[in-house]
């Protein structure tokens, strides 16, 4: 077994602080990372269906204001409608894939 130098890049994984980094101590700090960096995406990906969920709401929000006209709206309305769908495509595929991931 190798002995870590001092304030070695490595000392991190020592877990049980003895000096000496085991491939059982190395094992477990990557399942820690993976377990980490998952994690990290599953917030990421929630904070990404909750922001189109809002600009949904917000843009139909100004959407009903009197500060857009009916004709602007119709002149809009096929992009419009290709805006909610998209929006509604990222909430469906997060909450589907939610559901699908704690089922398994």
């Amino acid at each position: 077994m190798k002995k870590l130098q001092k304030d070695s890049h490595y000392a991190q994984f020592d877990l049980d602080g003895d000096g000496v980094v085991s491939d059982e101590e190395i094992k477990r700090s990557q399942d820690m990372l993976e377990l980490e960096l998952r994690e990290e995406k599953s917030e990421a990906q929630k904070r990404m269906a909750w922001v189109a969920m809002g600009s949904m709401i917000v843009f139909s929000a100004i959407l009903f204001s009197p500060a857009v006209s009916e004709s602007r709206v119709a002149a809009l309305a096929d992009l419009l409608g290709l805006f909610y769908i998209a929006q509604a495509g990222v909430v469906g595929a997060y909450m589907g894939v939610s559901a699908w991931m704690s089922k398994r």
